[in-house]
């Protein structure tokens, strides 16, 4: 049996991690197994542990690589209604609010559930808080430059917040007044 390369090795892991990042986000950590990774990564079962020693590695990898990708994408760079260092305020505010199938929704949204169920002090709890941290101070030193402080973090938690509700009831009429009055708050 032939071994595999560094390089083989890495791009397996990356699959892996792609693809329990999508499921975690669908299907919450509870109800995704090793075996449904491996799966969906296009491997077998027992390939699992020769990446990652336990299913909280790995979902402690995916997470951490989620909120890194959302963090780059509000970064930079930007496309229309962009400022020159990347996406404008309201063009996070109306992406973050768009419809997103469930696997490329915002791991706020996708792990939150999950991370309050976590122990406390364990470490699917300190990645969700470090991520949501992270995004956190990349939407204020953005919105800083457009508006004040107490509104940036007003628009932060009610782009947060109207996105949660909009989707744990059902995208309803009331949810879309929500989000239509968040995406008048940042312009």
């Amino acid at each position: 049996m032939a071994r595999s390369s560094k390089e083989q090795v890495a791009s397996n892991r990356q699959r892996i991690v792609a693809a329990a990042s999508e499921l975690f986000r669908t299907c919450g950590y509870d109800a995704v197994g090793i075996a449904d990774v491996m799966k969906a990564a296009g491997m077998t079962q027992g390939g699992f542990y020769k990446h990652f020693a336990t299913k909280e590695a790995l979902a402690c990898e995916a997470w951490s690589a989620g909120f890194a990708a959302v963090e780059a994408a509000w970064a930079g760079p930007g496309g229309e209604g962009a400022e020159d260092d990347g996406p404008s305020i309201s063009a996070i505010v109306e992406y973050y609010l768009g419809v997103q199938p469930p696997e490329h929704r915002c791991p706020m949204q996708g792990h939150g559930e999950d991370a309050a169920r976590s122990h406390e002090g364990g470490p699917l709890r300190a990645i969700y808080a470090d991520g949501a941290g992270s995004l956190y101070q990349a939407f204020m030193a953005k919105a800083g430059k457009t508006m004040g402080e107490d509104r940036a973090k007003l628009l932060f938690a009610a782009m947060v917040g109207a996105n949660m509700l909009g989707r744990a009831s059902g995208e309803e009429d009331w949810t879309q007044d929500l989000k239509q009055a968040v995406r008048d708050a940042a312009k």
